[in-house]
């Protein structure tokens, strides 16, 4: 399989690329962020994802500057022809086109289909199992970052294993390898397994197995069936002798103890109602007599509560007389207290008031000082020029790049010296003598003689009028600097600087100084404290003869005008203390007052009540009283008896009506039921006894139905295929099982000759080891059946070394010596041509590596290798690579970047050429 030409559209960042490949060598350069990434990505997800797949591997592709969906176009050859690829990723609508030119053009699935079996898969990486992806042809497409991974880390589809497997025992020896017989005989195993199993382990669908266990499943839900038929049947029976069952419960035994329990009821009612008035005059006599009696109580103990209350009241009121005198004795010791507390806070806020005045005539002074000495810093600041850091960094940057442009130009100059001449020496027309020296920044003509003429150029070609034009413009640049700034030197301007920072700071401490004082207003507060201050003495004056009986009392500290600022604080504090005890004890005394004016309120209220309804008796007791003699004197008249308590028809129905209760209680037990309830339940048990009889009909047509056939004699059958059909899969199962056991002996026999399949590929190995250095050292790694080959080392100097131990320039050297191997050894299998893409692969190897993968790479183009090389720095390959080619093997085509970023076409006669070179732009 070899790669002839691509194109892709709308991929990224590229609108419409378009190049071709060399058969044996393909180099692509560009800067980053040209796309060599990109066209890697899209190449590999052009021949191995489905074109219908949507996610993230498609969003991937899509162009962000170009309009329009992700377009791939392959032409690569494969199985003898030329193949023609064409893929349009556009979620479920995308489309893919594959045309041989010996083969019928196919599309849609028919040509992913074909496309994966002509890659060597069965099929094409769906967009939901993205993650596939990158697991086909791992190791033929090294990827940006991954050239130092291990090749044969992960599955075995990462590096084709079986392919890998089949070559190498066509290049081994026969002694070495397994004898064709083992080969048929595993073959056949894995064949039989494959005809049961899938790749996963799970039973293969249409497999005999998966019949047969189909046909356990089937025979296993018939048995299920016919248990479930036999017992539904005798479910059926049960239901039908257990509604026989309880219909004969609701019409022998239910309906008639409801009917007499109907009747009684009845009875019932009916000699209530004619005990009603019976019952009611009785009810009357009882509930008159319980009043009468209440309300004689009531009355007594009312009479007993108003004496206690009257007597309450007289003792409350004496009291209250003796508080109130209490109390104004002590609210006019508070007056006096307040009178003294006043003329001493006057004392104490003319001190406070001197103090003030005095605080702030020495802010004032401060403030007038602090304000000299900011005016003459002001005054230094401006006899300086105005600098700050960033601009004395500018002038030193400025100078500095001067310097650097000066020493680039007169290291790139050219010195001419005058040592001895016998013939005269000219320079631009200036005559030179011995022991003259010129420096040379441009090129000049020197004239020996009459008859030699000399051109002298200066070292760096057009770069240096270049360095001279950027002097010339530093030195102006410089000079305007230091003319706006008014400073020679950046040393100057740097000292400047400092002596500006460190007036500035001292000025900013003046500042926070004065800050601190609260010079706002300053004067003004000063005027407005003399009226104040004249206020205050006239009230002192005014309060003299007061002031002078305090200084009198023996509690007192001395005569308060002669008191300073703590003592009348110290005084004024104390006669607060006694002012708020006095008015602490007043709002008490006030409070307690109010309780007791409350507490007299409510006792009169109380009072009034009870009079109130001692009244209410009184009037409530004659009209009871009334009644009840009415009632004897209506009882005695009608019946000629005196007792209306308890007349004797009333004990004669009340007999009856307990003998109606005792029967209704044995039919009912403890529930209690009401005609309603009653008819209601009779209409229920019928309700239910025609739905039983339905019920019993359907369950009798049931049994019929189900006893069509004999259920017992089917059960038995399915019984007997269930049987058969679970013996048949057993038979299976266990065939299948030796055969897995006969395949796992065999892995086990292959597991002993694991190194006999791991030499040839270390023999492909070392000849591209051979090539890296002198002595590289020796690969080495282990296979096994199952996991393929693995451990993958390098012997050096007697020790080995695996392959995460290695540094990174040799894990990138021993993986491209690997894969180029692998790919040699797969040649066979692919019509002798396999790509291998190495993208940005050699970042860590040395200059002297370098050389020796490049040799490395030239002995996998002449094994037929297509090699697909992509890097930021192609020239640092391109002269290698190129030399390793044989004249005779074709010409190098180096194409230039077109306009849509790098085109490469083949030739006109669409012979592909053997070295194709392109640059991205």
């Amino acid at each position: 399989m070899r790669l002839r030409s691509c194109r892709l559209r709308q991929v990224r960042q590229h609108g419409d690329l378009e190049l071709s490949f060399g058969t044996r060598l393909t180099l692509i350069g560009g800067p980053n962020e040209a796309g060599k990434s990109t066209l890697v990505e899209a190449l590999h997800k052009g021949l191995f994802l489905r074109s219908t797949a949507t996610g993230r591997g498609v969003e991937e592709l899509r162009s962000r500057t170009h309009a329009g969906l992700p377009d791939i176009e392959i032409r690569f050859e494969a199985a003898g022809e030329l193949w023609q690829l064409r893929k349009r990723f556009a979620g479920a609508s995308g489309t893919c086109q594959l045309s041989g030119s010996s083969s019928p053009a196919l599309s849609g699935p028919a040509a992913e289909e074909r496309l994966a079996q002509l890659l060597g898969y069965d099929a094409p990486v769906e967009g939901r199992r993205i993650a596939q992806l990158p697991e086909r042809w791992a190791h033929l497409w090294v990827r940006q970052g991954n050239a130092g991974d291990n090749p044969l880390e992960g599955s075995q589809e990462r590096y084709d294993y079986g392919r890998l497997v089949e070559q190498l025992q066509g290049r081994g020896s026969a002694d070495a390898m397994a004898s064709r017989l083992d080969q048929r005989v595993l073959a056949q195993l894995e064949q039989r397994l494959a005809a049961s199993y899938t790749a996963t382990g799970r039973v293969k669908a249409g497999s005999p197995l998966a019949l047969a266990l189909q046909r356990d499943s089937d025979a296993a839900e018939q048995l299920r069936l016919a248990r479930q038929r036999v017992a539904d049947l005798e479910a059926a029976m049960e239901q039908w002798r257990s509604i026989g069952e309880r219909l004969e419960a609701i019409n022998g035994q239910q309906r008639p103890v409801l009917q007499r329990q109907l009747k009684l009821l009845q009875r019932r009612r009916l000699l209530v109602a004619e005990l009603q008035p019976l019952l009611q005059q009785q009810q009357q006599w009882r509930q008159l007599r319980e009043q009468q009696q209440q309300q004689q109580r009531e009355q007594h103990s009312l009479q007993q509560q108003l004496e206690q209350r009257l007597e309450q009241q007289r003792s409350q009121q004496l009291e209250q007389e003796q508080r109130l005198e209490q109390q104004r004795q002590r609210e006019a010791e508070r007056q006096q207290l307040l009178q003294q507390q006043e003329q001493l806070q006057q004392l104490l806020d003319l001190r406070q008031l001197e103090a003030e005045q005095q605080q702030l005539q020495d802010h004032q002074r401060q403030l007038q000082r602090l304000q000299a000495e900011a005016d003459q810093l002001k005054r230094q600041l401006a006899e300086l020029p105005e600098l700050n850091g960033d601009q004395v960094r500018q002038l030193r940057q400025a100078e500095q790049s001067l310097l650097q442009l000066e020493g680039r130009c007169q290291a790139m100059a050219t010195g001419l010296e005058v040592m001895a001449s016998d013939q005269p020496i000219s320079l631009e027309g200036e005559s030179l003598h011995s022991g003259d020296q010129r420096l040379l920044s441009q090129p000049m003509q020197l004239q020996i003689g009459d008859g030699v003429v000399l051109r002298l150029s200066p070292g760096g070609g057009d770069t240096l009028p270049g360095l001279l034009r950027q002097r010339q413009q530093a030195e102006q640049q410089l000079q305007q600097q230091r003319q706006q700034l008014g400073v020679e030197s950046s040393d100057v301007a740097e000292g400047i600087e400092r002596q500006r920072r460190s007036l500035e700071t001292e000025l900013t401490n003046l500042r926070q100084a004065a800050r601190a004082i609260p010079w706002a207003g300053l004067e003004e507060r000063l005027s407005q404290l003399q009226p104040r201050r004249l206020r205050l003495e006239q009230a002192i004056e005014e309060h003299a003869l007061q002031l002078a009986d305090l200084a009198l009392d023996s509690a007192a500290p001395g005569d308060p005008r002669l008191l300073d600022r703590h003592q009348l604080e110290s005084w004024l504090e104390q006669l607060k203390a006694s002012t708020s005890a006095t008015s602490r004890s007043l709002e008490h005394q006030a409070q307690e007052q109010q309780q007791r004016q409350n507490h007299e309120r409510q006792l009169q209220t109380q009072i009034d009540s009870s009079r109130s309804r001692l009244a209410q008796l009184e009037g409530s007791l004659r009209v009871i009283a009334e009644r009840l003699e009415a009632l004897q004197a209506h009882h005695g008249a009608g019946n000629g008896d005196a007792n209306p308590e308890e007349p004797e028809a009333l004990t004669t129905g009340q007999r009856q009506l307990q003998q109606l209760d005792d029967e209704l209680r044995q039919l009912r037990g403890d529930s209690e039921a009401t005609t309603e309830a009653l008819e209601a339940a009779l209409t229920a048990l019928d309700q239910e006894n025609n739905h039983l009889l339905s019920q019993r009909g359907q369950v009798e047509q049931l049994c019929q139905s189900l006893g069509a056939l004999n259920p017992l004699a089917e059960l038995e059958q399915c019984q007997a295929a269930w049987e058969e059909a679970q013996a048949e899969r057993q038979r299976l199962e266990r065939e299948t099982q030796a055969l897995q056991l006969l395949q796992e002996r065999f892995h086990r026999a292959q597991a002993e000759l694991a190194n006999r399949y791991s030499e040839p590929l270390q023999e492909a190995i070392r000849p591209y080891l051979a090539e890296l250095a002198h002595d590289p050292g020796v690969p080495l790694l282990g296979f096994d059946p199952q996991q393929g080959f693995h451990n993958l080392q390098l012997r050096q100097q007697g020790e080995a070394y695996g392959f995460q131990h290695l540094s990174g320039g040799m894990r990138e050297q021993l993986a491209a010596a690997l894969r180029l191997a692998m790919a040699e050894v797969l040649l066979p299998a692919y019509d002798q041509g396999l790509p291998l893409v190495f993208d940005d692969a050699f970042s860590q190897s040395d200059s002297e590596r370098l050389q020796g993968l490049k040799r490395m790479l030239g002995r996998g183009m002449q094994q037929g290798i297509q090699l697909v090389v992509l890097s930021c720095q192609p020239e640092s390959l391109r002269e290698g690579l190129l030399d390793l080619i044989p004249s005779s093997s074709g010409k190098t085509n180096k194409n230039p970047p077109a306009q849509n970023g790098g085109t490469a076409r083949e030739t006109p006669n669409d012979q592909p050429l053997e070295v194709v070179s392109v640059q991205l732009s």
